[in-house]
């Protein structure tokens, strides 16, 4: 059965992305990361396997006006073609001071994201994985034990706070992540 549910959702998923939604689908941020994130601590995936805890995202969001967090999964199909988008986008990113931050969700093989994020040439944007979902239950995204449908995209301002969440990318992704 979920085998069969996991093929439902990506058909369903695949379709959605096809067909394009004409905006970005903005979904309430949780009341429990409203004001600020909590504490976390994951890992970049890089040759050093650099942790990467919320002192280093409150770096990157310092020098920059706004940083999106995007969840994706090798295996997402809307998420793939997200990522083509935001490595396209790299220039204009960079000039409206958008840093992104890729999180992989659930996932533990690190060669294998890191082969998928550089087939995308994203291979410029931090890359970071959370296979205990730290990231998303700590946060309130889901619940503890609940399946995440992807892609999310948690945008924070210099402070941390956050200022959207994003479900479903749109035609207006990833201008919607400097719009003000």
């Amino acid at each position: 059965m979920s085998l069969l549910k996991a093929v439902l959702i990506t058909l369903c998923a695949a379709t959605c992305c096809i067909a394009g939604p004409a905006k970005s689908a903005m979904v309430p941020v949780p009341k429990t990361i409203a004001d600020s994130l909590p504490w976390f601590a994951v890992r970049e995936v890089s040759s050093t396997n650099s942790p990467f805890t919320k002192t280093h995202l409150t770096q990157l969001a310092r020098q920059n006006e706004r940083v999106a967090l995007v969840y994706f999964a090798t295996w997402c199909i809307p998420c793939r073609e997200g990522v083509k988008r935001l490595a396209a986008a790299q220039d204009q990113l960079k000039k409206n001071k958008v840093d992104v931050v890729l999180v992989n969700i659930g996932e533990n093989d690190e060669k294998v994201i890191g082969k998928w994020v550089d087939k995308l040439g994203a291979s410029n944007f931090k890359v970071i994985v959370d296979p205990f979902r730290r990231m998303t239950e700590n946060f309130g995204i889901v619940g503890e034990g609940e399946e995440m449908s992807l892609p999310k995209t948690l945008v924070v301002d210099q402070q941390v706070k956050p200022v959207y969440l994003i479900g479903q990318e749109g035609n207006d992704w990833p201008q919607i992540l400097w719009a003000k």
